[in-house]
């Protein structure tokens, strides 16, 4: 622990002292006295955002909103330098990050900073003058819904380190290609390999665009396998006063729904699909965000065998600003897992959350929250979850920041 603390400050010191050019500082934190995410009747968040798999949410994700529903604690920030040379305009850039499971770190709790990206790119080479080329670990072309905390597109960046080329001019768009690679170390394993195109920017109708995404995986090794995944990403500024954002995707093998790497070991036989819309009013006093998301999808179950299960969620926040500086935030989502073998499985949560602000809109922060949240749970849920009981009540504070 002391040598990875001494690498990251030796890292930040390098950054610093590379010369005269200002060094950025970026970042995102949630923090918070809340109650502890435990299991059994202790446990007070439920089936939000990314985490979880069949008990808490479908293998193809789908939430019920992360307000007053993020019992973790996590931190991540970023030191970053713009340099040139030779007519060429480069930055480097180190991002460590912290994850804990409940909103009281301990040193024991087997969650401890690492390394979230680290990668140099660079633009202006004369052979083309107009692609940005890159190298390293790094957040990719990433597309998410805030408040459910769930990235519809990741990229590569699980646990893999890549090279690639964005803004290649492919005439209806802008083309980018990505190598990922997973665990070249793995010694008699499975190492995975990753190749990615990203085509941005298609006009597709007024005020609407069209993004493509195509993944090809494939890993080495003792019954390594091979995957496939295709999104259609749409977005439409204007609708109904908000920005809308569909997703249309499909995935089999070792590729997963959001164009990164699923397990090593999963065939073609493994097939996922989703349908996932969002619609976002983000100025003036009354702003919100919603979720639509249904999909079907198959992992291996922890005891051997497959998870198959459809999900059903639909979520939405909405914020009211008083003043500048106060605003008032309601949640409500419900999610419906329906395994092929099983009773269904159905959670809903409702959140009010007054909140101390630095402005009236949807993504203006920091956030200083206190928050009331309530939780219905079926017999199926609850019993998947080792919960009693068929209701939950949370309540406790939390920040947010991103700057």
């Amino acid at each position: 622990m002391k040598m990875k603390h001494s690498l990251l400050a030796a890292a930040a010191i390098s950054l610093l002292s590379t010369g005269v050019q200002a060094v950025d500082w970026g970042g995102y934190a949630r923090i918070g006295p809340g109650q502890k995410q435990a299991s059994g009747d202790g446990k007070r968040c439920f089936g939000g955002g990314d985490g979880g798999g069949l008990g808490s949410q479908a293998p193809g994700k789908g939430g019920i909103g992360r307000l007053g529903n993020e019992c973790e604690t996590y931190g991540e920030f970023g030191l970053s330098q713009n340099m040139s040379a030779g007519g060429v305009n480069y930055k480097a850039l180190l991002m460590t990050n912290f994850y804990s499971t409940g909103s009281h770190p301990q040193d024991n709790d087997g969650k401890t900073p690492r390394i979230n990206q680290l990668y140099v790119e660079a633009k202006g080479y004369d052979v083309a003058p107009n692609t940005t080329f890159w190298i390293g670990r790094r957040f990719y072309h990433r597309a998410d819904v805030h408040m459910d905390d769930s990235f519809y597109v990741h990229g590569g960046l699980q646990e893999a380190t890549g090279a690639g080329a964005d803004g290649i001019d492919a005439g209806i768009g802008s083309l980018g290609v990505a190598l990922f690679r997973k665990d070249d170390a793995t010694v008699g394993g499975n190492a995975g390999t990753l190749l990615n195109f990203d085509l941005q920017d298609i006009a597709s109708n007024p005020n609407g665009k069209l993004r493509l995404v195509a993944s090809f995986s494939k890993f080495s090794g003792t019954n390594g396998e091979s995957g496939a995944g295709l999104t259609l990403q749409h977005n439409q500024s204007g609708l109904f006063g908000a920005d809308n954002t569909l997703w249309l995707q499909y995935a089999k093998g070792s590729t997963w729904l959001d164009m990164g790497f699923a397990g090593g070991t999963q065939d073609s036989a493994y097939k996922r699909w989703r349908i996932a819309d969002s619609l976002a009013w983000v100025k003036g006093p009354l702003t919100a965000q919603t979720l639509v998301h249904y999909g079907k999808a198959e992992e291996p179950a922890a005891g051997g065998g497959t998870n198959s299960a459809t999900t059903l969620s639909l979520a939405g926040r909405v914020a009211y600003a008083f003043t500048k500086n106060f605003k008032l935030q309601g949640e409500l989502g419900t999610a419906r897992t329906k395994p092929d073998s099983g009773s269904s499985q159905t959670v809903t949560k409702f959140t009010i959350a007054p909140t101390l602000t630095v402005g009236p809109n949807y993504y203006d922060r920091p956030e200083l929250r206190f928050y009331v949240s309530t939780f219905k749970l079926n017999d199926a849920y609850a019993n998947a979850n080792g919960q009693s009981k068929n209701s939950k009540t949370a309540a406790g504070f939390q920040a947010e920041i991103w700057f």
